[in-house]
């Protein structure tokens, strides 16, 4: 067990249906078997994604369309592995020791009861302070969340990698030309950081159909679709179906030496 106590940072230990510290700070154990250690909350569940909007994406998820991402990433599995902001772990098929974390209850919830081996340990936890040991994970993916180099850095063994994934140009761009005058591309630039030592790039694209409701979900869970007109919004009402472009950039770093 790699998880540490929220409050004093001392190794946490499972008994019966709890993890305890030496402190005696004690965080039940849910019975889909995951453990709360957000800090300031009872029960998280107001913070990041809702319980519609998680199980959503989850049915969304479970159709393959990012398919070729999952099957990449779990090429890349090996060691003790930890999923950052692992929503409903979607990515998390592993046979070895596996950690995965949200700040979403309902996520690390639906991810829990997906993966109910004795060798996943889910938690609900904020990515600023994530409570596993210094220099403990061999193996830490990144889809699509916040960067914080100062907490991957500390929690990767000295010759441990993070998979970071990001957009890439043409991620969803049928959509975009669908909904906006004027599409853009992303950029594809690399989150800047001084504590980590980024060794490759590698970019993974995919065609899927997908028909009208699943692409009016996939836009709801864009960081885009807040800022779209209801009248732009209305425009995927006359799509039936569309070939769409998953294009994704996967980031491989190390410690610095």
């Amino acid at each position: 067990m790699l998880l540490t106590c929220p409050i004093c940072k001392e190794k946490l230990n499972k008994y019966n249906n709890a993890l305890k510290c030496c402190n005696n700070h004690s965080f039940d154990i849910s019975r889909e078997g995951y453990v709360n250690l957000l800090t300031g909350s009872k029960s998280g569940d107001k913070k990041g994604d809702s319980k519609d909007s998680a199980r959503a994406r989850h049915s969304l998820l479970a159709k393959g369309y990012y398919r070729c991402l999952k099957d990449f990433i779990s090429s890349r599995l090996k060691g003790t592995v930890l999923d950052i902001c692992c929503g409903e772990g979607y990515y998390d098929d592993y046979g070895g020791e596996f950690y995965g974390f949200d700040i979403s209850k309902e996520m690390v919830r639906l991810a829990s009861r997906s993966h109910r081996a004795e060798n996943y340990n889910y938690f609900v936890a904020n990515l600023s302070a994530i409570p596993i040991e210094d220099g403990s994970i061999d193996t830490a993916i990144h889809l699509f969340a916040p960067f914080n180099d100062k907490e991957f850095s500390r929690i990767l063994k000295p010759d441990g990698r993070l998979y970071s994934v990001i957009p890439g140009e043409n991620h969803l761009i049928e959509l975009k030309e669908a909904v906006y005058e004027h599409p853009y591309k992303n950029d594809e630039k690399p989150p800047e950081t001084d504590l980590l030592t980024l060794t490759s790039k590698t970019k993974i694209t995919d065609n899927v159909l997908i028909n009208n409701a699943d692409l009016k979900l996939l836009f709801s869970m864009t960081p885009y679709f807040y800022r779209t007109s209801n009248s732009d919004k209305a425009k995927l009402d006359k799509i039936e179906q569309l070939n769409l472009t998953v294009d994704f950039v996967i980031l491989e770093y190390t410690g610095k030496e």
